[in-house]
């Protein structure tokens, strides 16, 4: 009875390793001291819309979707300028803080990136 418990416990940690959190659009990237992260711009959103990074990560929009579109700050820290189809559009977090962004071609889409230090 005592290895079929070791047994089970063994296995419900390694499906629990395995397993992904499909809970919310919040995403993290890159570890502490920066690295990369990536928004993707397809269907008339940002994807994800929440990005969650460390201080010194260098973000890249790219858009997939057919429409034109842009990355634009809600505070003017950057401005993408129009992104067409393929586009990309990359910048580095060097603070801390929540910073929203949203397209100025379709004011709708908006999203943030939360920086971490």
């Amino acid at each position: 009875m005592k290895r079929v418990l070791i047994l089970l416990t063994a296995l419900t940690l390694a499906a629990a390793a395995c397993s992904s959190d499909d809970g919310g659009s919040d995403t993290s990237a890159a570890g502490l001291g920066g690295g990369e992260g990536s928004v993707d711009i397809a269907d008339l959103a940002f994807s994800p819309d929440i990005l969650t990074v460390a201080v010194g990560t260098t973000v890249t929009w790219e858009n997939s979707d057919g429409l034109p579109h842009t990355s634009t700050s809600d505070d003017e820290v950057w401005d993408s300028g129009t992104l067409e189809s393929g586009g990309e559009f990359s910048f580095t977090f060097e603070e801390a803080g929540t910073f929203g962004y949203f397209c100025e071609i379709h004011p709708s889409m908006n999203g943030s990136v939360v920086v971490e230090g």
